[in-house]
């Protein structure tokens, strides 16, 4: 969650600023992820949420709270949040009753036709590397050698703090003192999976939210290092689960904010590119106006052109896992949500935003619901937009109230599935037969023949 900012500015403007053509001719070829009609998904969603960071493991969610996301904001997928020291409190020994909990949890994203990526997460390691600073990690999986650590402000400061540079270094086994850790990892996620593999409402699973290298960074990591981790996770979970999504994530610094990432090739089917975007120039300036609304702008310009160049030489899709995190109060705030919002239209990839917790008021809050309704941030992101195309889609464009979806027809089997906000029934303009369920604000558009396919919900 919003790691790294201050220290990715630097790497992430250290390129030359691109052309918007050149990200969109990255995305040609491109792959998608596709659900079991063989429809190209465009997951919208929220990340649930920082509470699960807590010693229970658990958010604060409720069934009410799921049912109301998707009833205002037409979410179709969430990036749910699960913790290594809860699954599994002793080496070997895995706590059923966490995975129970989170069992009935999975439950109410299934009731509501949702989707679900389980992502491992962790800040700072894990408690016991900095005085309960982090999550993550359990303490038996905790190497510091018994150096200095005092968490720091802000928090992102504490990962070089000592003990936890080599909490990290003993994890990665650059220290060549632990290898039982990375292996213990691996046939976590083979528990977690085979757990969850028959769940329907799980999609995938996001293998460690923000990968930190320690002392080890950039082509020093995630070449040598994060790549075959990642691959050895991956191999552990097809021995249980063939079917659902990998997610992978670039480390962290620098490439959150849009520098240039050295991750390498995965075999394997049905894994996805999953990095998030934090640019480092909006906590800097407090705000998304004047000079810093430049600086962010290029982030935004690096971002797109090494991201969709990365999933474009992977042969990968591309998701964001997480992104937004702006206090609507800031100058710029709004703006600045319309503009990462549109970012992601125009590339036409979904996004889990973080996150759905934190703030006080409609106005100020990062939640988008608040009490029952939207917020200002609730307000800007609840925009029509296809949860499901029924094809390869070739153009996604957007605006509040409006929305015009185009696709070349494929093997799928299913209908186009698009959400539309508001009370009001939407004008349609569409190439192919579709109906309208309004209680549910969504209209279904069915194959018709013909390679190309258009609709328009204004």
């Amino acid at each position: 969650m919003r790691s790294w900012r201050r220290f990715g500015l630097v790497a992430a403007l250290t390129g030359a600023l691109v052309v918007p053509g050149q990200a969109a001719r990255a995305l040609e070829g491109r792959s998608w992820i596709t659900d079991d009609q063989g429809r190209a998904l465009i997951l919208h969603g929220l990340n649930t949420a920082s509470s699960a960071k807590s010693a229970s493991g658990l958010p604060w969610i409720g069934p009410d709270d799921v049912a109301l996301e998707r009833r205002l904001l037409g979410t179709d997928s969430v990036r749910y949040l699960i913790q290594w020291k809860n699954v599994e409190p002793s080496p070997g020994v895995y706590d059923e009753e966490y995975l129970d909990a989170v069992a009935v949890r999975l439950r109410w994203y299934r009731d509501q036709g949702m989707h679900v990526i389980l992502d491992m997460h962790q800040d700072i390691y894990g408690p016991a590397a900095c005085a309960g600073a982090g999550n993550g990690a359990p303490s038996w999986a905790t190497f510091t050698d018994g150096l200095a650590c005092a968490p720091q402000s802000p928090w992102v400061l504490t990962y070089l703090q000592p003990a936890v540079l080599r909490a990290y270094d003993h994890f990665w086994n650059t220290t060549g003192r632990h290898p039982e850790l990375g292996e213990r990892y691996a046939a976590m996620w083979r528990h977690v999976a085979d757990r969850f593999r028959d769940e329907p409402a799980v999609l995938g699973y996001d293998l460690m939210n923000e990968p930190f290298g320690g002392t080890r960074q950039f082509g020093f990591f995630e070449g040598p290092i994060l790549t075959p981790f990642h691959q050895r996770i991956i191999d552990a979970i097809r021995t249980v689960d063939a079917a659902n999504w990998i997610f992978v994530e670039p480390q962290s610094l620098g490439v959150n904010q849009g520098a240039e990432s050295s991750l390498g090739a995965l075999d394997g089917d049905r894994i996805v590119l999953a990095p998030h975007f934090y640019p480092g120039a909006v906590d800097l300036g407090g705000s998304y106006s004047g000079l810093t609304k430049l600086l962010v702008q290029g982030e935004f310009a690096f971002w797109k052109h090494n991201m969709t160049k990365l999933a474009a030489t992977l042969g990968r899709p591309l998701w964001i896992g997480e992104i937004g995190a702006m206090d609507m109060s800031v100058p710029g705030g709004p703006a600045y949500t319309t503009d990462w919002l549109k970012m992601t239209e125009d590339l036409m990839i979904g996004y889990a935003y973080w996150s759905h917790e934190g703030g006080t008021g409609p106005d100020t809050s990062i939640n988008p619901i608040l009490n029952g309704g939207l917020t200002q941030v609730g307000r800007i992101m609840a925009r029509p937009r296809p949860r499901a195309v029924a094809g390869v889609p070739t153009a996604i464009k957007a605006a509040p109230g409006s929305l015009t979806v185009s696709w070349t027809a494929s093997d799928a089997t299913g209908p186009t599935d698009i959400w539309f906000p508001g009370t009001t029934a939407p004008k349609v303009v569409a190439t192919d037969p579709y109906t309208w369920d309004p209680a549910t604000r969504t209209l279904l558009v069915w194959p018709g023949p013909g390679r190309d396919h258009t609709v328009t919900v204004t």
